[in-house]
């Protein structure tokens, strides 16, 4: 006796995103998809758009797309061409991320305490002696 199982996705959508760079395939969850798909402005800006988290990560270090997929171990004639605006659209988010956040420079003197007891010093001289 054979059973047969029909999935039916309504409208074609599908959960999968590919990422532009690497080419790796991502099953993302309804929730997941759905503020992606805000976020990017639609479906189709979204497939051809995504970029996987791995890749992003190292875009945003300042690795080429070359450079990423080498990394990455992958096979260049499986992938497209990234679109310059995609690459620059990254860039963007991190730069504008960094200007907003508040404590950029924390001045690292008024977080440590340049002073030992007087103990420890007893007991590094000590260790110095020894030698």
């Amino acid at each position: 006796m054979f059973y047969h199982i029909i999935i039916y996705m309504s409208n074609n959508r599908t959960n999968k995103l590919t990422c532009v760079i690497t080419g790796r395939k991502l099953i993302a969850t309804k929730e997941y998809y759905e503020r992606k798909v805000e976020k990017a402005g639609g479906e189709e800006q979204l497939h051809t758009t995504y970029i996987c988290r791995e890749a992003k990560n190292l875009l945003k270090q300042g690795s080429s797309v070359e450079k990423i997929r080498e990394v990455l171990d992958v096979d260049a004639s499986l992938v497209q061409e990234v679109p310059q605006q995609v690459i620059d659209r990254v860039i963007k988010d991190v730069t504008t991320r960094r200007a907003r956040r508040i404590n950029n420079i924390v001045n690292i003197s008024s977080m440590m305490n340049t002073t030992s007891d007087p103990e420890v010093k007893q007991y590094i001289k000590n260790l110095k002696n020894a030698k």
